[in-house]
């Protein structure tokens, strides 16, 4: 249908590589990348020496075959694949810097959008939301010298995008073991957001959670288009500072960039670095815009009431959204609900949640009628780290956005949450905490 244009010519083209001089210089601009398996959880997509440039997006065709353009400054290893449910074509790419517009790519034929971004471990991901199954016809890489992916989708069904493989294109022939990565590990980023090291004694871990990030955006400002995953990561930075010059804490971040980290790796994080306290930053929105102020959450099976049961449908969706297909898991906190590690961690969330609350409400603006809300959300399942949410505030309100975009005001919240921070830890009996708690408190108007 598309003739030779991109390199396409038939519907079961085999992959071709170009001999050409260009080829051997985009040889030597990529030495240097190590494509890893996923045995330990390793992506096969690895980082270049340099981040690759995305400089256009194009989408052709209609309901029936649709083909996808990605011109990159050069041929670098990449893999491209679908998701069946709801139906999604996938391309993950080494660090990428886009420069092309945010409106390219969606909107046309089995394309209904497009989102891409960034992702932990140096790599990046652009997600396609399709309008019908779909199942990759063709895709070339490298055609006529150039770094350009084209991919071409033909309409299919669920049962066959189920049983389709991921396509690896740039790095060598595809491999048992890059397959295997594909299906079961491509939702673990390649490295830590965090770089991860043995806790100090005497000091307790905190760990603070930027929700969202890269291809996630989040919510979005209605009237400045602000998005969610830049506000909580200014916040979580602010948070992280004030908590760290007290000398009395150990702080790590799931992440500290725009990049998306999945849930289940968040939670990873937080038990890897044996954290004492898991705090998770977001923000959220609301249809009516006048509605504002913090509202803190907590891991619970049964949901408080409809409100908070739609917020963890919306923040567990996110890994789906992002392209991320989660292994088949236990659920670690049903499995283990009768044991007495998951009910004291459960006690410390609650103790944490209500601190919190208190320095809030004489720092900040809680969310009118009952501001602590529990849901099963999927950050905060970790069964040995009492954790909670923040949503600080909500972006479809104009007070509320200025405020949570005020470096003065984040200097505040964050230096409220220290002394809540020190109240929780003397709580628990930890050495040292008990005059900075009071300390705080005194200082509290």
């Amino acid at each position: 249908m598309f003739g030779r244009e991109g390199g396409i010519a038939g519907e079961k083209r085999p992959l071709r590589r170009v001999a050409l001089v260009a080829t051997v210089i985009a040889a030597v601009l990529t030495l240097g990348v190590v494509v890893r398996v996923a045995t330990g959880g390793a992506s096969p997509v690895a980082a270049a020496t340099a981040p690759v440039e995305a400089r256009d997006l194009h989408v052709d065709g209609d309901a029936r075959r649709t083909r996808i353009s990605l011109d990159l400054d050069r041929d670098v290893p990449l893999q491209v694949f679908t998701i069946a449910e709801p139906p999604r074509l996938v391309v993950d790419l080494p660090e990428t810097r886009f420069a092309f517009a945010a409106d390219r790519g969606g909107g046309r034929g089995l394309v209904a959008s497009a989102r891409w971004g960034a992702e932990a471990g140096a790599r990046a991901r652009i997600v396609f939301d399709l309008s019908d199954p779909a199942e990759i016809a063709a895709a070339t890489l490298g055609e006529d010298g150039l770094g350009r992916l084209v991919v071409v989708l033909d309409r299919s069904t669920v049962p066959a995008m189920r049983a389709a493989r991921p396509l690896r294109l740039g790095g060598g022939p595809e491999t048992t073991a890059t397959i295997a990565a594909a299906k079961g590990d491509r939702d673990r980023p390649a490295a830590l957001a965090a770089t991860p090291h043995a806790p100090q004694p005497n000091r307790p871990v905190v760990v603070i959670d930027p929700g969202h990030g890269g291809v996630d955006v989040g919510t979005r400002s209605p009237a400045t288009g602000t998005f969610e995953k830049t506000v909580v990561l200014d916040m979580a930075a602010e948070i992280e500072r004030a908590l760290e010059a007290t000398g009395r804490y150990e702080v790590h971040a799931t992440r500290t960039e725009d990049v998306y980290v999945p849930l289940g790796r968040r939670v990873a994080i937080a038990r890897e670095m044996k954290a004492d306290l898991l705090i998770s930053i977001h923000a959220d929105a609301e249809y009516d815009h006048s509605v504002r102020g913090a509202t803190i959450y907590t891991v619970s099976e049964r949901p408080s009431d409809a409100k908070a049961a739609a917020l963890a449908a919306k923040e567990n969706a996110a890994d789906a959204l992002s392209g991320h297909v989660a292994a088949d898991e236990r659920d670690e906190v049903g499995d283990i609900l009768a044991d007495l590690t998951i009910r004291e961690t459960r006690r410390f969330s609650l103790i944490a949640a209500r601190d919190i609350l208190e320095e809030y409400r004489r720092h900040g603006r809680l969310v009118k009628g009952e501001a602590h809300r529990q849901a099963g959300l999927k950050v905060l399942r970790a069964h040995d780290v009492p954790s909670v949410l923040m949503e600080i505030g909500f972006l479809s309100n104009k007070e509320d956005e200025k405020l949570m975009t005020s470096p003065q005001w984040r200097e505040k919240i964050a230096g409220s949450l220290v002394t809540a921070v020190d109240r929780f830890f003397h709580e628990r009996g930890v050495p040292g905490m008990a005059r900075a708690g009071e300390a705080g408190a005194a200082a509290s108007p």
